[in-house]
């Protein structure tokens, strides 16, 4: 179909359509972006607050809970006493005395693997501490962290230390765990490793392991705080943004659009067609609603070509007149 044989009605029709086309894509396109921005937010918040929960743990040489553990995560060591005194902060006054207490250590990376199975239950998103040199079974990166982690260890240097990216319908974001003063007791060099703890991680998860997660040295890559969330789909998101007032919105700028083309441009030029047609079959009184108009004063262009038309029409009718005359 060759665009001669449309009206203007329908070429402006037409390109109104690709405008809306081309403006949805524009639109989703930014939707994504935005939408991939504020879940990059999302997962570096998370990440954060985690690596400090850790740099706190690990300042104080861990958590310590009261006569109670979770069995499927255990814990690193325990601490029993046959009596205990009760005492307030800052005070020497006895509030009472508790007998066959049990104290049980989760170190940072053992506080982390608790609470992100909590996250996952109460917030549909988990985290976890992950490494190549990894202690804990469950610590063992998967495919997509074993891409962030050999991306971070080319990058750390540079100072980047996020990763982030879709898996599927997840978006995953990783932060990099960058070894501490206070990690070296558990995973620096033999002469820095605490014996007691190194006791305590060997008897947990085996020498090997052990051996393979220690002899790091500050500043190095320990691992990286995983952060998998599950969004809802950009099309979910989209319908979620649309309510009355968009809708209404987008019909009144249609119907601005249409009502400027059509009488700015689609009747002017078809009055203007009509009158070029008048003025080929002899008809020379017509009134284009321009007389008295200077053409350097106009500056629609509609208009500027209505005077030039009028100019002809006048031009002829001056020659026929004159024409008629001679005879």
């Amino acid at each position: 179909m060759k665009l001669k044989n449309l009206s203007i009605s329908q070429k402006v029709f037409l390109v109104f359509i690709i405008v809306v086309v081309l403006a949805t894509f524009s639109f989703i396109h930014l939707l994504q972006k935005t939408h991939e921005n504020a879940l990059v937010n999302q997962g570096r918040s998370i990440a954060e607050e985690i690596l400090i929960f850790r740099k706190w743990a690990a300042g104080f040489g861990g958590v310590w809970t009261m006569n109670k553990y979770t069995p499927d995560a255990g814990y690193l060591m325990e601490l029993n006493s046959d009596s205990g005194v009760i005492k307030a902060y800052k005070s020497e006054e006895t509030l009472g005395n508790l007998s066959d207490i049990h104290f049980y250590l989760h170190n940072p990376a053992l506080a982390t693997r608790e609470l992100s199975k909590l996250s996952n239950i109460e917030y549909g998103w988990s985290f976890r501490a992950v490494s190549d040199r990894y202690m804990a079974k469950e610590d063992k990166p998967d495919k997509w962290e074993a891409k962030a982690i050999s991306s971070l260890k080319r990058k750390i240097s540079s100072g980047k230390d996020e990763y982030w990216g879709w898996d599927g319908d997840k978006f995953r974001f990783a932060k990099a765990i960058k070894v501490k003063k206070a990690c070296l007791k558990c995973h620096g060099t033999p002469d820095q490793v605490d014996p007691t703890l190194y006791k305590a991680m060997v008897a947990k998860y085996g020498e090997e392991a052990v051996r393979r997660a220690t002899g790091y040295k500050e500043g190095e890559l320990r691992g990286i705080i995983s952060v998998t969330i599950l969004p809802p789909g950009i099309i979910a998101t989209a319908v979620s943004l649309i309510d009355f007032w968009n809708i209404g919105a987008l019909i009144l700028a249609f119907l601005i659009f249409w009502y400027f083309a059509k009488s700015e441009i689609i009747r002017p030029i078809e009055r203007l067609t009509k009158a070029a047609h008048d003025i080929s079959l002899g008809k020379l009184d017509i009134d284009l609603g321009v007389r008295g108009m200077k053409e350097e004063e106009v500056k629609d262009e509609i208009t500027k070509l209505a005077i030039a038309i009028d100019r002809l029409r006048a031009s002829i009718q001056i020659a026929m007149e004159r024409l008629r005359k001679k005879r």
